[in-house]
C-alpha cells in the first residue's frame, strides 16, 4: 500500500526529526475516527521516511502546522515531492529517497490511537462547553434586552399617550421586541428536544 500518490487521505499525526540526519520520519493514519464497530483490521500503521531532504528545517516547521489535518504527498517528478493539506499546498521539497512502511498496529500504536481519541473527545467536549456558555450568555442578554424594551415602552406610552406617532414608534420597537423574545423562547424551545 502506498502513503505517496495514494488514493487515501491521510492524517498527520506526528513529524520526527532524526537526529544527526537529513530525515524527517512522518508517523500517518488513513482514518480520522473510530468506528463504532471496531474492526482492529482495517487499522495500520503508516510511516514514511524522507531521506536527505533538502530544505529540512523548512519542511519540518511546516509540517508541524499541519499535525491532526490532511496530508497528501504526491511525487510530481523523481526526487520532488509536492506536500498539500486540504487543498492548501505546503510545498515543494526535493528529497534523496524515501521509505514507505505500512504494518499493523502494536499495543503501543493502540495506545496512542486510543490516547489521540480521548484528546480528540475532550477537545470536542470543551468547545461544546464553551459554545453552551456563549448560547446561555447570548440568551440572557435577549431577555435583558426585551425586559428593558418592555420598561421603556410602558413609561413612554404613558408620556406620549396623546402623540399618535410617537405611539406608533413606540408600537413598532415594542412589536420588534416581541419578536426577538418570541425567537429566543423558540431557540430555547428546539435546544431542549435535541438529543
Amino acid at each position: 500500500m502506498n502513503i505517496i500518490s495514494a488514493n487515501l487521505n491521510f492524517i498527520l499525526l506526528d513529524v520526527i526529526d532524526q537526529k544527526n540526519s537529513s530525515g524527517l520520519k512522518l508517523k500517518l493514519t488513513h482514518t480520522n475516527h473510530f468506528p463504532r464497530k471496531l474492526k482492529p483490521k482495517e487499522f495500520k500503521n503508516f510511516e514514511l521516511k524522507l531521506i536527505g531532504i533538502e530544505k529540512k528545517t523548512k519542511l519540518k516547521t511546516e509540517l508541524k502546522k499541519f499535525t491532526d489535518n490532511y496530508l497528501d504527498i504526491e511525487e510530481i517528478e523523481n526526487g520532488i515531492l509536492d506536500f498539500w493539506s486540504d487543498s492548501y499546498q505546503i510545498g515543494e521539497f526535493k528529497v534523496d529517497s524515501f521509505v514507505e512502511n505500512v504494518s499493523e498496529l502494536t499495543k503501543e500504536d493502540w495506545i496512542d490511537n486510543y490516547q489521540n481519541l480521548l484528546n480528540f473527545y475532550y477537545k470536542q467536549n470543551d468547545e461544546k462547553t464553551k459554545e453552551s456558555i456563549l448560547q446561555t450568555k447570548f440568551l440572557d442578554r435577549l431577555k435583558k434586552l426585551t425586559e428593558e424594551e418592555i420598561k421603556k415602552y410602558e413609561r413612554k406610552s404613558e408620556f406620549f399617550k396623546d402623540d399618535e406617532d410617537k405611539i406608533n414608534a413606540l408600537n413598532e420597537r415594542m412589536n420588534l421586541a416581541n419578536r426577538i423574545e418570541q425567537i429566543r423562547q423558540q431557540f430555547i424551545s428546539e435546544l431542549k428536544n435535541i438529543e
